[in-house]
C-alpha cells in the first residue's frame, strides 16, 4: 500500500513539480520513499509514496515501459501476482521487477482496460497510455483503496487523499449536498464531503484524453434475481471455508513480517486462526474499560487457542476524545462514535511493534448478513406476513408525507431497507434541531438513494432482486466504501497497511448464491459463516452473539463530554455553515446537567458537529453549494 498522484491537461505543460506538493502532503503513506515522473510529451505528470511490501530492493514506483509508452503508479497489493507474473513470462513479456505491481503494466500492455480485471485485491491504479493519450484511473471492486479527482485550472489531479489535492491547488470547501446525504444515508460513490473532490467509483474504471472523462463498471454485486435464488442454496459450509482460508493466505504473502487485528468476534477470529494453521501469528487487541463494550476476554480466548503472541492496548473514553480532533483529521471524514480513535491507536501500536502490513476481519457482517438491522430485511425476504407488514407501513410513511429521502425509497421498493431506517431514527432526526435552517431545508428535499433508481448504471442491480440484496446492494453503495475508507486513513496515518480476506470478490461471487434462508437459521447473526468456521474457532467465540467494533459512548463520561465541550463551544462552530450556534451550545449546556445514562441519544449528533468544527478548522474549509 502506498499513496499514489498524477495531473493531466490535454494541451501539455506539465512537469514533476505539479505533482510534488501533493506527494509530500501523503508523506505519511509511503515513508519508505518517494518519487515523482512526468511524460516527455508533458500531458501527464505522476507522484508515489512507497511503503515497502512486495520488492522492497527493486519494486520503487512510477513503473516505466518504454517499448510499450506506458507508465503507472499503484496504490495496494495484487494477490496471487506470482502466478500472473510466470505467465506474463511465458508470453513473452520482459518484467524488471520482482513487484506485484508491475503487472498492472504488462496486463494492460497485453489486452489493453479490459484485461485489468485479472487483477485480485485492494488497489487503486493510475496508468499512462503515452500512444493513446489516454490516463486510465482503476479502483478495486469494494472500494478498500482510495483514489480522488478534480478538475483545476485546466488540469484533472488524482490523489489517494484529499489534502493530497488541496495541496495542488484545488479549493478546500464543503460540499452542502454530500454532506446532506451523509447524514440522510450516504453519499453517492463518485462523490465525498468536500465539494469539487470525487472519487472513482468502486469497481469502476475512469478514462481521461482530449475528449474529457468516461467512467464505466468492470465489476459490480451482481446479486441474482429472486426467481432465481432458491432457498437453500449456495455454496456448501465447506467451500466457504476452502474460499476463506484461500484469501487469508494469498493476502499473506508480503517481503515483511505481518501482523493481525483480533477482536472478539467471528471475522477477526476466524483470520487469526487461519493464520495460524501455517505459523504463529502476532495479534493485536484493543481493550475498553466499560465492559459492555470491552472484547479483550473474547479476543484473549482466541489467541491462547491459536498460540498467538497477543498484545493489548487499554483505552480509555478519555484517551478517544483526546484524540478524537486528530483522528478525523486523519481520516478526511466524520465520525459518530469514537471507535475510530481506537483504530488509530492500533495502527499506531502494530507500527510500533514493527510491522507495516496487518489483517482484519473487515466485510464479514456484509457477506453473511451480520448486522442486526439486516434481520428486518431478512423477514421481510422470506416472510410473506412479514412483507404485507413492511409493504404496509411502508405505503402509511409515503402517504402520511414523510420525509422525502424515505418516500422515494418506499416509492422505488415498497419498504425501507433496515439500516436507512435506524439511521433516520438515531442520525438524522436528533440532528434536525441542531442545524441552520437553510441546511435544514436542503437535507429535507435531498433523496441519495433516488440515483440508484433511475441510472442505468444501478437500476439492473437492484431491480427483481430480493428486499434483502436490495438492502444489502444500496448499504454497499452508500455507506460501505466510505466507512473502509475512514479505517484505510487511520491505518496508513502510521504507515501500516491492512488487508481484508473477508472482501475478496472469489470469496464475495460465491456467497451472492446463499440462499436468503440459510441467513437466519439459528439463533445467532452469519450462521453460515459460523457453520463454515466450525471447530477452527473456540466454542465461546462461535456461540458469542453480534458485538459491533463500538468504543464506549464518549457522552456518558464527565471527562469525554468535556473535551467534546470545548471543542464545539470554540469560535470555530460559528464558521460551521451547516449548524445554529445558539442550539448547539444550548444542547451541550443542557447535557452538561443530565444524567449520564440519558444522553445517550445525542452521542452521534454531537459527535457529527464536533467533526464539522474539526475538518472546517483542519482544511479551513469554505461554504460549498
Amino acid at each position: 500500500m502506498c499513496g499514489v498522484v498524477a495531473a493531466y491537461a490535454a494541451h501539455g505543460g506539465l512537469s514533476e513539480h505539479v505533482v510534488a506538493p501533493g506527494v509530500a502532503a501523503q508523506r505519511h503513506r509511503g515513508p519508505n520513499g518517494e518519487s515523482t515522473w512526468a511524460s516527455p510529451c508533458g500531458r501527464v505528470a505522476l507522484g508515489h509514496n512507497r511503503l515497502a511490501v512486495i520488492d522492497p530492493a527493486t519494486g520503487a514506483q512510477p513503473l516505466t515501459s518504454a517499448a510499450d509508452g506506458l507508465a503507472v503508479v499503484v496504490n495496494g497489493e495484487f494477490y496471487g501476482y506470482q502466478q500472473v507474473r510466470d505467465r506474463l513470462r511465458r508470453a513473452g513479456r520482459h518484467l524488471s521487477t520482482r513487484s506485484d505491481s508491475e503487472i498492472a503494466l504488462h496486463l494492460y500492455a497485453e489486452g489493453g482496460v479490459a484485461a485489468l480485471r485479472e487483477l485480485r485485491g485492494e488497489f487503486a491504479v493510475l496508468l499512462w497510455d503515452a500512444r493513446r493519450g489516454v490516463l486510465i484511473a482503476v479502483r478495486d471492486r469494494f472500494g478498500c483503496k482510495p483514489l480522488h479527482y478534480a478538475e483545476h485550472a485546466g488540469r484533472r489531479l488524482f490523489a489517494s487523499e484529499a489534502r493530497a489535492l488541496f495541496a495542488m491547488g484545488v479549493p478546500a470547501r464543503w460540499d452542502d449536498e454530500s454532506l446532506a446525504d451523509h447524514l440522510l444515508a450516504g453519499f453517492a460513490p463518485d462523490r465525498t464531503l468536500f465539494g469539487g473532490v470525487h472519487q472513482v467509483p468502486p469497481g469502476c474504471v475512469l478514462t481521461v484524453d482530449e475528449g474529457g472523462a468516461r467512467v464505466r463498471s468492470y465489476w459490480d454485486l451482481d446479486y441474482p434475481r429472486e426467481d432465481e435464488h432458491p432457498a437453500g442454496g449456495g455454496p456448501s459450509a465447506e467451500r466457504i471455508a476452502d474460499l476463506v482460508r484461500d484469501a487469508v493466505h494469498t493476502r499473506e504473502v508480503a517481503d515483511v513480517p505481518v501482523a493481525y487485528h483480533l477482536s472478539g468476534g467471528l471475522d477477526s477470529g476466524a483470520v487469526v486462526a487461519i493464520a495460524a494453521e501455517r505459523s504463529t501469528p502476532t495479534t493485536f487487541t484493543v481493550r475498553f474499560d466499560d465492559p459492555e463494550f470491552d472484547e479483550g476476554p473474547l479476543a484473549a480466548i482466541t489467541a491462547r487457542q491459536t498460540r498467538a503472541r497477543h498484545h493489548e492496548l487499554a483505552f480509555s473514553r478519555g484517551d478517544h476524545a483526546e484524540r478524537f480532533a486528530a483522528t478525523i483529521t486523519a481520516g478526511e471524514m466524520l465520525q459518530e462514535n469514537l471507535h475510530g480513535t481506537a483504530r488509530l491507536a492500533q495502527a499506531e501500536m502494530i507500527r510500533a511493534h514493527g510491522f507495516t502490513v496487518a489483517l482484519a476481519g473487515e466485510g464479514g457482517d456484509e457477506l453473511f448478513a451480520g448486522y442486526p438491522q439486516t434481520r428486518h430485511d431478512l423477514r421481510t425476504t422470506i416472510s410473506a406476513e412479514a412483507r404485507r407488514r413492511a409493504e404496509s407501513g411502508a405505503a402509511r410513511l409515503a402517504a402520511e408525507d414523510g420525509p422525502a429521502h424515505l418516500r422515494s425509497v418506499v416509492k422505488a421498493l415498497g419498504f425501507v431497507p433496515g439500516w436507512l431506517l435506524d439511521r433516520h431514527m438515531t442520525v438524522t432526526q436528533p440532528l434536525l434541531g441542531m442545524l441552520a435552517p437553510d441546511f435544514a431545508d436542503l437535507l429535507l428535499r435531498r433523496e441519495p438513494c433516488a440515483p440508484f433508481f433511475d441510472t442505468p448504471l444501478w437500476t439492473g442491480q437492484l431491480a427483481g432482486r430480493s428486499p434483502y440484496h436490495q438492502s444489502q446492494y444500496l448499504f454497499c453503495k452508500l455507506r460501505l466504501a466510505n466507512y473502509i475508507l475512514l479505517a484505510e486513513r487511520l491505518d496508513m496515518a502510521h504507515g501500516v497497511e491492512v488487508r481484508l480476506p473477508l472482501l475478496d470478490h472469489h470469496l464475495a461471487d460465491a456467497t451472492k448464491a446463499i440462499g436468503v434462508d440459510r441467513h437466519l437459521a439459528g439463533v445467532h447473526s452469519k450462521p453460515v459463516l459460523r457453520e463454515a468456521l466450525r471447530g477452527l474457532l473456540p466454542a465461546a467465540v462461535v456461540q458469542a452473539g453480534k458485538k459491533p467494533f463500538f468504543a464506549p459512548p464518549a457522552v456518558s463520561d464527565d471527562r469525554s463530554l468535556a473535551l467534546l465541550t470545548e471543542l464545539v463551544e470554540g469560535p470555530t462552530l460559528d464558521a460551521v455553515p451547516f449548524v445554529d450556534p445558539v442550539r448547539v451550545r444550548a444542547l451541550v449546556g443542557r447535557l452538561r446537567e443530565v444524567p449520564a445514562a440519558r444522553r445517550l441519544a445525542f452521542e452521534k449528533p454531537l459527535l457529527l458537529v464536533a467533526g464539522m468544527v474539526v475538518l472546517t478548522e483542519h482544511f479551513h474549509l469554505g461554504r460549498g453549494r
